[in-house]
Protein backbone atom coordinates (compact mmCIF):
# COMPACT_ATOMS: atom_id res chain seq x y z
CA UNK A 1 0.00 0.00 0.00
CA UNK A 2 1.17 3.15 -0.63
CA UNK A 3 2.04 5.90 2.13
CA UNK A 4 -0.35 8.14 0.16
CA UNK A 5 -2.82 5.67 0.24
CA UNK A 6 -2.40 4.67 3.79
CA UNK A 7 -2.54 8.10 4.94
CA UNK A 8 -5.93 8.88 3.71
CA UNK A 9 -7.23 5.82 5.04
CA UNK A 10 -6.02 7.16 8.35
CA UNK A 11 -7.17 10.41 7.84
CA UNK A 12 -10.98 9.10 7.13
CA UNK A 13 -10.96 6.80 10.02
CA UNK A 14 -10.08 10.17 12.22
CA UNK A 15 -12.87 12.54 9.88
CA UNK A 16 -14.93 9.73 10.89
CA UNK A 17 -17.65 11.09 14.24
CA UNK A 18 -15.48 10.06 17.33
CA UNK A 19 -17.32 7.15 19.26
CA UNK A 20 -20.81 8.52 21.09
CA UNK A 21 -20.31 10.23 24.14
CA UNK A 22 -22.35 7.61 25.97
CA UNK A 23 -20.69 4.34 24.28
CA UNK A 24 -17.48 5.42 25.71
CA UNK A 25 -18.29 6.43 28.77
CA UNK A 26 -20.04 2.94 29.19
CA UNK A 27 -17.09 1.09 27.69
CA UNK A 28 -15.03 3.25 31.04
CA UNK A 29 -17.68 2.19 33.34
CA UNK A 30 -17.30 -1.20 32.38
CA UNK A 31 -13.81 -1.90 33.86
CA UNK A 32 -14.85 -0.98 36.92
CA UNK A 33 -15.82 -4.36 38.30
CA UNK A 34 -17.84 -3.27 40.92
CA UNK A 35 -20.38 -0.68 38.65
CA UNK A 36 -23.81 -0.71 39.36
CA UNK A 37 -26.87 -1.55 36.59
CA UNK A 38 -28.05 1.87 38.34
CA UNK A 39 -24.87 3.64 37.68
CA UNK A 40 -25.31 2.02 33.40
CA UNK A 41 -28.72 3.06 33.12
CA UNK A 42 -27.24 6.69 33.98
CA UNK A 43 -24.86 6.68 31.62
CA UNK A 44 -27.36 5.49 28.60
CA UNK A 45 -29.74 7.89 29.93
CA UNK A 46 -27.84 10.61 28.91
CA UNK A 47 -28.64 9.79 25.58
CA UNK A 48 -31.96 10.00 24.38
CA UNK A 49 -30.86 8.11 20.77
CA UNK A 50 -29.40 5.53 22.21
CA UNK A 51 -32.08 4.92 25.03
CA UNK A 52 -34.39 4.96 22.49
CA UNK A 53 -32.35 2.21 20.84
CA UNK A 54 -31.62 -0.09 23.95
CA UNK A 55 -35.54 0.03 24.80
CA UNK A 56 -36.72 -0.96 21.07
CA UNK A 57 -34.06 -3.82 20.76
CA UNK A 58 -35.00 -5.13 23.86
CA UNK A 59 -38.48 -4.96 22.69
CA UNK A 60 -37.69 -6.98 19.58
CA UNK A 61 -37.82 -10.46 18.49
CA UNK A 62 -34.44 -10.72 19.23
CA UNK A 63 -34.89 -11.09 22.76
CA UNK A 64 -38.39 -12.06 23.22
CA UNK A 65 -39.15 -10.94 26.78
CA UNK A 66 -42.58 -11.86 27.94
CA UNK A 67 -43.26 -8.05 29.01
CA UNK A 68 -42.64 -5.15 27.65
CA UNK A 69 -39.89 -3.13 28.66
CA UNK A 70 -41.17 0.95 29.43
CA UNK A 71 -37.60 2.26 31.00
CA UNK A 72 -33.77 1.75 30.75
CA UNK A 73 -33.27 0.69 33.89
CA UNK A 74 -35.61 -1.97 33.42
CA UNK A 75 -33.69 -3.40 30.05
CA UNK A 76 -30.26 -3.06 31.83
CA UNK A 77 -32.03 -5.41 34.87
CA UNK A 78 -33.38 -7.79 32.41
CA UNK A 79 -30.47 -8.02 30.00
CA UNK A 80 -27.32 -7.54 32.00
CA UNK A 81 -24.17 -5.80 31.41
CA UNK A 82 -22.68 -7.66 28.35
CA UNK A 83 -25.86 -7.49 26.51
CA UNK A 84 -26.36 -3.56 26.99
CA UNK A 85 -23.12 -3.09 26.04
CA UNK A 86 -24.04 -4.88 22.92
CA UNK A 87 -27.22 -3.02 21.87
CA UNK A 88 -24.97 0.35 22.51
CA UNK A 89 -21.55 -0.22 20.46
CA UNK A 90 -23.92 -1.76 17.91
CA UNK A 91 -26.49 1.59 17.32
CA UNK A 92 -23.57 4.10 17.92
CA UNK A 93 -20.95 2.53 15.54
CA UNK A 94 -24.28 2.42 13.14
CA UNK A 95 -25.00 6.16 13.61
CA UNK A 96 -21.32 7.32 13.18
CA UNK A 97 -21.07 5.51 10.33
CA UNK A 98 -24.40 6.79 8.97
CA UNK A 99 -23.17 8.35 5.10
CA UNK A 100 -24.32 12.23 5.05
CA UNK A 101 -27.37 12.97 2.67
CA UNK A 102 -26.79 13.13 -1.38
CA UNK A 103 -23.49 10.91 -0.25
CA UNK A 104 -22.78 7.87 -3.03
CA UNK A 105 -22.10 4.48 -1.31
CA UNK A 106 -22.26 0.55 -1.85
CA UNK A 107 -25.50 -1.13 -1.46
CA UNK A 108 -25.57 -0.05 2.58
CA UNK A 109 -29.34 -1.90 3.05
CA UNK A 110 -27.21 -5.54 1.32
CA UNK A 111 -24.19 -4.76 3.61
CA UNK A 112 -25.97 -4.22 6.65
CA UNK A 113 -28.49 -7.08 5.97
CA UNK A 114 -25.56 -9.84 5.55
CA UNK A 115 -24.29 -8.00 8.90
CA UNK A 116 -27.19 -8.63 10.59
CA UNK A 117 -27.48 -12.17 9.62
CA UNK A 118 -24.00 -13.38 10.41
CA UNK A 119 -24.53 -12.04 13.57
CA UNK A 120 -27.80 -14.27 13.90
CA UNK A 121 -26.22 -17.25 12.51
CA UNK A 122 -23.48 -16.80 15.41
CA UNK A 123 -25.89 -16.84 17.81
CA UNK A 124 -27.28 -19.68 16.40
CA UNK A 125 -24.52 -21.84 15.92
CA UNK A 126 -23.62 -20.60 19.62
CA UNK A 127 -26.49 -21.82 20.96
CA UNK A 128 -26.33 -25.03 18.98
CA UNK A 129 -22.38 -25.61 20.22
CA UNK A 130 -23.08 -24.83 23.87
CA UNK A 131 -19.76 -21.99 23.71
CA UNK A 132 -19.24 -18.88 24.52
CA UNK A 133 -21.98 -15.94 25.12
CA UNK A 134 -24.85 -16.26 22.19
CA UNK A 135 -25.91 -12.68 22.82
CA UNK A 136 -22.23 -11.23 22.38
CA UNK A 137 -21.72 -13.20 19.18
CA UNK A 138 -24.67 -11.43 17.81
CA UNK A 139 -23.03 -8.27 17.80
CA UNK A 140 -19.61 -8.85 17.04
CA UNK A 141 -21.56 -10.50 13.91
CA UNK A 142 -23.01 -7.63 12.99
CA UNK A 143 -20.02 -5.49 13.20
CA UNK A 144 -17.32 -7.76 11.78
CA UNK A 145 -17.50 -5.99 8.49
CA UNK A 146 -17.75 -2.35 9.21
CA UNK A 147 -14.17 -2.00 7.52
CA UNK A 148 -16.11 -2.13 4.06
CA UNK A 149 -17.71 1.31 5.14
CA UNK A 150 -14.49 2.97 5.18
CA UNK A 151 -13.01 1.76 2.16
CA UNK A 152 -16.24 2.92 0.46
CA UNK A 153 -16.14 6.08 2.02
CA UNK A 154 -12.46 6.30 1.05
CA UNK A 155 -12.40 5.50 -2.68
CA UNK A 156 -16.31 5.03 -3.57
CA UNK A 157 -15.85 4.45 -6.89
CA UNK A 158 -12.96 2.41 -6.79
CA UNK A 159 -15.04 0.05 -4.26
CA UNK A 160 -17.96 0.04 -6.81
CA UNK A 161 -15.09 -1.45 -9.14
CA UNK A 162 -13.78 -3.53 -6.02
CA UNK A 163 -17.65 -5.23 -5.76
CA UNK A 164 -18.01 -5.85 -9.32
CA UNK A 165 -14.42 -7.46 -10.20
CA UNK A 166 -15.06 -9.94 -6.93
CA UNK A 167 -18.53 -11.02 -8.81
CA UNK A 168 -16.88 -11.26 -11.94
CA UNK A 169 -13.58 -13.14 -11.38
CA UNK A 170 -15.02 -15.24 -8.31
CA UNK A 171 -11.84 -14.35 -6.06
CA UNK A 172 -12.23 -12.75 -2.68
CA UNK A 173 -13.03 -9.17 -2.31
CA UNK A 174 -9.40 -8.82 0.09
CA UNK A 175 -7.35 -10.16 -2.51
CA UNK A 176 -9.09 -7.34 -4.95
CA UNK A 177 -9.43 -4.70 -2.07
CA UNK A 178 -5.50 -4.98 -1.57
CA UNK A 179 -4.85 -5.14 -5.35
CA UNK A 180 -6.97 -1.81 -6.20
CA UNK A 181 -7.12 0.01 -2.84
CA UNK A 182 -3.90 -1.17 -1.25
CA UNK A 183 -5.79 -2.59 2.47
CA UNK A 184 -8.77 -4.88 2.99
CA UNK A 185 -11.46 -4.22 4.86
CA UNK A 186 -10.37 -6.67 7.97
CA UNK A 187 -7.28 -4.63 9.02
CA UNK A 188 -9.07 -1.48 8.21
CA UNK A 189 -12.14 -2.36 10.29
CA UNK A 190 -9.57 -3.16 13.05
CA UNK A 191 -7.85 -0.25 12.75
CA UNK A 192 -11.73 2.09 13.38
CA UNK A 193 -12.07 -0.18 16.60
CA UNK A 194 -8.68 0.65 18.17
CA UNK A 195 -9.71 4.26 17.07
CA UNK A 196 -12.69 3.70 19.16
CA UNK A 197 -11.19 1.79 22.54
CA UNK A 198 -13.79 -1.32 22.22
CA UNK A 199 -13.07 -4.38 23.70
CA UNK A 200 -10.39 -6.30 22.38
CA UNK A 201 -12.62 -9.25 20.89
CA UNK A 202 -14.31 -7.06 19.02
CA UNK A 203 -10.97 -5.54 17.12
CA UNK A 204 -9.51 -9.53 16.47
CA UNK A 205 -12.90 -10.44 15.09
CA UNK A 206 -13.19 -7.71 12.60
CA UNK A 207 -9.14 -8.76 11.76
CA UNK A 208 -9.06 -12.20 11.93
CA UNK A 209 -12.74 -13.33 10.42
CA UNK A 210 -11.05 -14.48 7.08
CA UNK A 211 -7.90 -15.52 8.44
CA UNK A 212 -9.12 -17.24 12.21
CA UNK A 213 -5.64 -19.58 12.67
CA UNK A 214 -3.67 -16.31 12.87
CA UNK A 215 -6.28 -14.95 15.76
CA UNK A 216 -5.09 -14.57 19.44
CA UNK A 217 -5.60 -17.80 21.46
CA UNK A 218 -8.27 -16.22 23.78
CA UNK A 219 -10.28 -15.28 20.94
CA UNK A 220 -10.04 -17.38 18.66
CA UNK A 221 -13.15 -19.57 19.21
CA UNK A 222 -15.18 -16.25 19.11
CA UNK A 223 -13.67 -15.26 15.40
CA UNK A 224 -14.12 -18.87 14.66
CA UNK A 225 -17.97 -18.06 15.43
CA UNK A 226 -18.20 -15.21 13.40
CA UNK A 227 -16.09 -16.14 10.27
CA UNK A 228 -18.07 -19.44 9.80
CA UNK A 229 -21.49 -17.78 9.97
CA UNK A 230 -20.24 -14.96 7.54
CA UNK A 231 -19.51 -17.90 5.25
CA UNK A 232 -23.10 -19.33 6.25
CA UNK A 233 -24.69 -15.97 5.93
CA UNK A 234 -23.90 -15.45 2.28
CA UNK A 235 -25.29 -18.68 1.21
CA UNK A 236 -28.51 -17.95 3.03
CA UNK A 237 -28.81 -15.03 1.27
CA UNK A 238 -28.06 -16.18 -2.12
CA UNK A 239 -31.19 -18.42 -1.54
CA UNK A 240 -28.77 -21.94 -1.92
CA UNK A 241 -29.49 -23.85 1.14
CA UNK A 242 -30.99 -26.29 -0.65
CA UNK A 243 -28.49 -27.30 -3.23
CA UNK A 244 -25.70 -26.39 -1.73
CA UNK A 245 -22.53 -29.37 -1.29
CA UNK A 246 -22.57 -28.55 2.59
CA UNK A 247 -20.00 -31.34 2.95
CA UNK A 248 -17.81 -28.45 1.43
CA UNK A 249 -18.59 -26.09 4.83
CA UNK A 250 -16.14 -28.66 6.68
CA UNK A 251 -13.60 -27.22 5.17
CA UNK A 252 -13.44 -23.91 5.74
CA UNK A 253 -11.04 -22.88 8.86
CA UNK A 254 -13.44 -21.57 11.15
CA UNK A 255 -15.25 -24.71 10.73
CA UNK A 256 -11.97 -26.83 11.42
CA UNK A 257 -10.99 -24.83 14.12
CA UNK A 258 -14.59 -25.63 16.12
CA UNK A 259 -13.85 -29.23 15.42
CA UNK A 260 -10.57 -28.57 17.11
CA UNK A 261 -12.21 -27.18 20.73
CA UNK A 262 -15.93 -29.12 20.50
CA UNK A 263 -16.98 -32.50 19.51
CA UNK A 264 -20.26 -31.14 19.10
CA UNK A 265 -19.97 -29.63 15.76
CA UNK A 266 -19.37 -32.72 14.13
CA UNK A 267 -22.93 -33.98 15.31
CA UNK A 268 -24.78 -30.64 13.66
CA UNK A 269 -26.50 -31.23 10.68
CA UNK A 270 -25.73 -28.64 8.93
CA UNK A 271 -28.06 -29.17 6.09
CA UNK A 272 -31.01 -28.89 8.70
CA UNK A 273 -29.18 -26.10 10.40
CA UNK A 274 -29.19 -23.75 6.85
CA UNK A 275 -32.70 -24.55 5.98
CA UNK A 276 -34.15 -23.48 9.43
CA UNK A 277 -31.97 -20.36 8.84
CA UNK A 278 -35.51 -19.08 6.76
CA UNK A 279 -37.37 -18.87 10.37
CA UNK A 280 -34.94 -16.18 11.25
CA UNK A 281 -35.64 -13.66 8.44
CA UNK A 282 -38.69 -11.99 10.37
CA UNK A 283 -35.79 -11.64 13.03
CA UNK A 284 -33.54 -10.06 10.80
CA UNK A 285 -36.47 -7.78 9.17
CA UNK A 286 -36.99 -6.12 12.00
CA UNK A 287 -33.28 -5.75 13.77
CA UNK A 288 -32.46 -3.98 10.26
CA UNK A 289 -35.73 -1.70 10.66
CA UNK A 290 -34.73 -0.68 14.29
CA UNK A 291 -30.57 0.23 12.86
CA UNK A 292 -32.45 2.04 9.89
CA UNK A 293 -33.26 5.12 11.70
Amino acid sequence: MTGDLKIKIQETIDFLPPIPAVMAELLVALNDKDIELEALSHIISKDPLMSMNVLKISNSAFYRLPNKVETVDRAVTLLGIKEITGICITCGTYQALKPSKNVETFDLHDFWRHSVTTGVVARRLSEELGILDHNVLYFLGLLHDVGKVILDRVAHETYKVVIQETLQENITIREVEKRLIGESHDVVGAWLMEKWRLPITFVDVAKYHHSVNETPEDNRAATAIISFADRLSWIHYAGLESNFDVTLLTEHGGYLFLEEVTDIIDEVDLGKFMRELDSANDEIDEMMKILQL
